[in-house]
């Protein structure tokens, strides 16, 4: 019985230990100083949308550097979104540590560079989600 109840504890315990997506028409946006670039409108181009889910594991308090082609696009924090406007075609998305946080933030503890590619045509828009566990944060696809 006691084995039943410690296995209940762990399982909630571990389902506390993730981060929460956030809805896009509540989440932040982020502010313009915090954009970089793939902010201008792209004729016949696509869009690539990217959010941070809200919740501890989702390292809140620092920044994550998002990378849209190797290129710094934004600095993104927890619960806020981001749009990049792209050419038709592939492209590696990704996150990695604030190269510009300060304190314990600027240390890019668990935040390996994470990539994933995606193939976008004319008006399509593909939305990421950053999202964390005690495992760190990464990103993917998302639907939300």
């Amino acid at each position: 019985m006691h084995r039943i109840f410690l296995a209940f504890i762990a399982a909630g315990v571990l389902a506390g230990c993730s981060s929460t997506p956030v809805d896009q028409a509540s989440a932040k946006k982020v502010p313009a100083s915090r954009a970089f670039a793939f902010q201008s409108d792209v004729p016949g181009g696509a869009k690539l949308v990217v959010s941070r889910d809200s919740g501890f594991w989702a390292s809140g308090g620092c920044y994550a550097t998002v990378l849209v082609d190797g290129r710094k696009a934004a600095r993104i924090d927890t619960g806020e979104i981001v749009a990049f406007q792209v050419k038709p075609g592939r492209h590696i998305i990704g996150i990695a540590g604030d190269d510009d946080g300060n304190g314990v933030c600027a240390l890019q503890i668990g935040q390996p560079v994470k990539e994933t590619a995606t193939q976008v045509g004319a008006g399509d828009v593909q939305k990421f989600r950053v999202s964390g566990t005690q495992n760190g944060t990464d990103i993917r696809p998302s639907s939300f």
